[in-house]
């Protein structure tokens, strides 16, 4: 079993989300390969293949919404994620029998910490954070745990270096404080 620490600014939906098709989302994973952002995803298996998060920030809104026939709901999902600098989401939706985009809670750019249980455990007892499964804090209180000496000393000491050093560039990530905040489960 594993834990995963990573950012999120919370689950805003301000924008619904659009439906696609599957060529629409064979021609976005295509479109992203080739510029190296799609990356441990398994293509073979149709469930993970249709849900997951992906990057639109570095690319133009037209080079994107091109892939996806200019939709105007997709033009208006992007465009948000853009605007606000966040990823999208692919889902695919079983009873409805349809795969949907919408703005994702991830900032773009962010890179999860994925962490067997017992190291994870470790990391929590570092931080001085309740051993929980889940929780989640404001990026600045991350920030300030790591300006702590004994707290880097003993991150460090963890896996010579590795966690201390993912977690700086989890801390690292800018955006709007008063939304971001670093969530594991």
């Amino acid at each position: 079993m594993s834990i995963t620490f990573f950012l999120s600014v919370g689950a805003q939906q301000d924008v619904k989300p659009a439906v696609i098709t599957a060529r629409q989302l064979a021609a976005f994973r295509s479109f992203a390969r080739e510029r190296g952002e799609l990356l441990d995803i398994d293509d073979e298996d149709p469930l993970v293949a249709c849900s997951f998060e992906a990057r639109v920030c570095p690319w133009s809104l037209a080079s994107v919404c091109a892939l996806f026939d200019y939709d105007e709901a997709v033009i208006t999902v992007v465009e948000e994620a853009q605007f606000r600098g966040l990823n999208v989401r692919f889902q695919r939706d079983a009873t409805m029998r349809s795969i949907s985009m919408r703005v994702a809670s991830s900032p773009d750019g962010s890179h999860p910490v994925s962490l067997l249980d017992q190291n994870a455990r470790r990391v929590l007892e570092a931080l001085h954070l309740r051993d929980d499964n889940r929780g989640s804090l404001p990026i600045a209180e991350l920030r300030d745990m790591l300006k702590d000496p004994s707290v880097r000393r003993d991150l460090h000491q963890l896996d010579t270096g590795n966690a201390l050093g993912r977690f700086d560039i989890l801390a690292g990530h800018t955006g709007d404080d008063h939304e971001l905040r670093v969530v594991w489960g």
